[in-house]
């Protein structure tokens, strides 16, 4: 058994590790995202509302300045860690090598309980406990006949946390001495040594967190779109092109049958006769409240008694009768005093 200290090289040949600073990004767009997708919801169930459509657009904006601010301190984490590889010094990381061959026959043996390899493997989580310990490698070249070489190799970040793992823990080396009918005799040797350059990138990282945090505002916010989109298509159904309907609809001779969705009416135009009285049957089959209310034009005032009222609530699911005297023919306006932009329509009285 061999163990041997190599060191080569100087220290200005291996860059440091910068990690980025914390950073509360993440969150706040994940937030937005929420927002966005909440807000899309909102406005596509009840456009009517004054709220509906500014708090869509501070949305938007809420997510733009969120991606965009990310954006800046992603960059400048980035050149802070550059120019960090260029003005610190640089601290050389350290690894020890530890080689051996198991015996012919003994590789199966080896993989089990209680093997080297399985024991090697094992080691790992205790090593991960000890200051200055990056990572731990085990490579092994099998062959079909005779012995296997294997390799096992950690890496550490300075020489202090190499120094204290060889003598405060059960090494390595212990581990493989601890198995001597499956280890070659004489086959072991140990080398510490100074890493002098690799080619990974350790300059700066994407946090898992980080990572985590985007693809889950992603979903939400993707659920949260579609969400919305399927709900507006749903109130869209029976419309052309996704407007009102405008066809006249013939009823039984004084009677109107209109039903209210969110928020639409099944009907824009009604038809009754002059002087004599009508009958409205009101139906609310959407979620929010709705009414019907008869006017003698647009903005101006209650056409009869018993057309309606300003003050009649229609919940969701419950039905309203208007009876009223149509006076002398002429056209004339109704509309749902909640929502009077997307529900309105003509009785036309001959």
């Amino acid at each position: 058994m061999q163990h041997q200290d190599v060191e080569h090289g100087t220290h200005s040949e291996h860059g440091a590790v910068h990690m980025p600073d914390p950073s509360v990004w993440p969150l706040i767009v994940g937030a937005a995202a929420m927002f966005l997708g909440l807000a899309l919801v909102w406005w596509t169930r009840d456009r009517s509302n004054d709220f509906t459509g500014p708090a869509l657009g501070g949305a938007v904006v809420f997510t733009l300045i969120a991606a965009a601010g990310w954006a800046y301190e992603d960059g400048r984490m980035k050149r802070k860690a550059e120019q960090g590889e260029f003005t610190r010094a640089r601290e050389a990381r350290y690894t020890q090598v530890l080689t051996f061959a198991i015996a012919g026959g003994q590789l199966d043996a080896s993989r089990g309980e209680p093997g080297v390899l399985t024991a090697l493997d094992r080691s790992d989580s205790a090593l991960r406990d000890l200051a200055g310990f990056q990572d731990l490698r085990i490579i092994l070249s099998p062959a079909e006949s005779g012995p296997t070489q294997v390799l096992v190799e950690t890496t550490w970040f300075n020489r202090e946390g190499l120094a204290t793992y060889e003598e405060t823990r059960r090494t390595l080396l212990d581990m493989v001495n601890a198995h001597p009918e499956e280890v070659v005799p004489g086959s072991v040797q140990v080398f510490d040594m100074e890493v002098v350059r690799d080619t990974k990138d350790v300059a700066f990282r994407f946090g898992l967190g980080a990572a985590a945090t985007v693809l889950g505002s992603l979903l939400i916010g993707g659920f949260m779109v579609g969400a919305g989109l399927t709900v507006f298509a749903s109130d869209n159904k029976g419309g052309t092109g996704g407007g009102p309907a405008t066809a006249v609809v013939r009823d039984a001779p004084g009677t109107a049958s209109v039903v209210a969705t969110d928020n639409r009416f099944s009907k824009t135009a009604v038809e009754a006769e002059a002087g004599k009285e009508f009958t409205v049957n009101f139906k609310n089959s959407g979620k929010v409240p709705h009414n019907i209310h008869f006017y003698d034009k647009k903005g101006g005032q209650t056409l009869a008694s018993g057309s309606g009222s300003s003050d009649q609530i229609v919940k969701g699911g419950e039905t309203e009768t208007l009876k009223f005297t149509v006076p002398a023919a002429g056209s004339y306006y109704f509309q749902c005093d909640f929502h009077p932009d997307q529900m309105n329509g003509t009785l036309t009285v001959k």
